[in-house]
């Protein structure tokens, strides 16, 4: 009996470290994960054509007539290739779709990781400076869940080190 008590809670605990990836692997061949897009602003013909998963910050999303543009701030990707939360960025690239997303859902802020094939650079003002940006004609878009900085239970007041009674058995 408490041998399949063990095997269930080892098996509970080994799936519970699997991190799982935004996309099926079957999308993920061909993909260059080790192009960043630094790399990709820095050679924009050799890049062209490249397909590649990319992740940030959105900045701005904006619908227009068969076309969904998503301006985002670049950030590295962990291994489960959800994008970092620091304030470290390889630059801004345009994310285009041609399906219909929402603004008020791909809001600035959110967090998106982006697979899709470069299509070469464009150029564009940020505020009244130049700037070329990465245009990537995305095949699928991962929105991750809103980070929630969340310490402790409110409502239970925190309880001093010398308390008599501890949440836990000593």
């Amino acid at each position: 009996m408490w041998r399949r008590s063990l095997t269930g809670a080892l098996v509970a605990f080994s799936l519970a470290g699997c991190a799982s990836a935004p996309f099926p692997d079957e999308t993920l061949r061909g993909v260059d994960r080790s192009l960043r897009l630094d790399a990709l602003r820095s050679r924009p013909a050799a890049s062209r054509g490249a397909r590649v998963m990319l992740g940030g910050q959105i900045i701005a999303t904006m619908p227009k007539p068969g076309v969904t543009e998503i301006e985002i701030l670049s950030r590295r990707l962990r291994d489960s290739g959800a994008p970092e939360s620091d304030d470290r960025s390889d630059g801004r690239f345009l994310a285009r779709t041609a399906e219909f997303l929402d603004p008020a859902i791909y809001a600035p802020g959110r967090r998106l990781t982006v697979l899709g094939t470069v299509k070469g650079t464009e150029e564009r003002p940020i505020g009244t400076v130049p700037y070329t940006y990465v245009v990537v004609e995305a095949e699928r878009l991962k929105l991750w869940p809103r980070e929630e900085n969340w310490v402790g239970n409110p409502s239970y007041p925190p309880l001093p080190l010398d308390a008599p009674i501890l949440p836990y058995p000593r």
